[in-house]
């Protein structure tokens, strides 16, 4: 398989960014630290054999590692256990675990202890490579504090302080889409959403401000899916915002002449995206339906697109 070497911006990380492959299986060990390296020549690659061996790589460290890619079952001890420690240790680093299918149970726990990423075995090496280079960009830390509920019915919720870290965590879960069955191109369109939105609530709900919390939530129920996400900001009139396509270059000197960066179009591309938009009072919540089936889109009013 070809994989296209990604090479950090420099900007990214003040030094050699440092990472630690855990993984029992030596042939395939070889073969992840072997990818990650590839990602750049200021990426440093070290392997351990389980976590026992992850800690002890750990403990003879003269820095912390920046990213951690730890397989899940192990001997000695496994991915899981390992995860709990580091989180007790509050240890600096971001975190991927590799799983194997059917280990939802496992995943949730995982992302509950701080875990910002997970691939399915066997791992695609652009998966992972693509994993890699967005943890050591992003740097979604283990020590960020989230508070994650999770129902294998269908309800997730991620909230804690402004930081990107909490949108990257939401997204993973996201992921689950698949689990309960929610086709495509419904589930990318939820996805997109999800951006767009989350991304307005830190940027210009609560405005980057680390002090104020974001709260990201999904329901999934038979023939819809709900998401709502809420900020701690001072809130906004939606049906104040212009519809960009109408004149695209007014709404651009407009934004100029305002002092305000290219934009805009978000809130424009959720309403296509979703079925269904809804601001609380002060506009600081927000609640998205987007519908499965024609017929619960056409018992709720909704007839302006076909439905996937």
């Amino acid at each position: 398989m070809t994989t296209t070497k990604v090479h950090l911006p420099s900007t990214s990380l003040q030094n050699q960014a440092r990472v630690l492959v855990v993984e029992d299986m030596p042939a395939l060990r070889l073969h992840t630290a072997e990818t990650i390296g590839d990602i750049g020549p200021s990426v440093h690659v070290t392997t351990a054999n389980d976590g026992m061996d992850a800690l002890a790589q750990i403990a003879s460290a003269k820095q912390p590692f920046h990213l951690i890619v730890s397989d899940i079952i192990m001997p000695r001890m496994d991915g899981e256990a390992f995860l709990g420690e580091l989180r007790q240790r509050r240890y600096p680093a971001a975190v991927v675990m590799l799983t194997a299918l059917g280990q939802d149970d496992t995943i949730v726990r995982c992302l509950r202890l701080g875990a910002c990423d997970y691939l399915v075995k066997p791992v695609n090496m652009d998966d992972l490579i693509m994993a890699a280079t967005n943890a050591l960009q992003h740097q979604p830390l283990l020590t960020n504090e989230l508070e994650v509920t999770y129902d294998p019915l269908g309800w997730f919720e991620v909230s804690g302080k402004t930081d990107p870290s909490v949108l990257y965590k939401y997204r993973k879960f996201l992921n689950l889409l698949e689990t309960f069955q929610v086709p495509e191109p419904a589930a990318g369109e939820i996805r997109l959403a999800l951006e767009e939105l989350g991304r307005n609530a830190i940027e210009w709900g609560n405005r980057n401000d680390p002090n104020k919390s974001v709260r990201f939530g999904c329901r999934i129920l038979p023939g819809k899916v709900i998401i709502s996400i809420e900020d701690e900001g001072d809130g906004f009139r939606p049906r104040e915002v212009p519809d960009p396509s109408k004149d695209p270059l007014g709404h651009i000197e407009h934004r100029k002449s305002s002092g305000k960066r290219m934009g805009g179009y978000g809130l424009h591309l959720i309403r296509h995206l979703m079925d269904k938009v809804v601001y609380n009072a002060k506009g600081n919540r927000v609640v998205a339906i987007k519908y499965l089936t024609r017929e619960r889109a056409e018992a709720s009013g909704v007839f302006r697109r076909p439905v996937s």
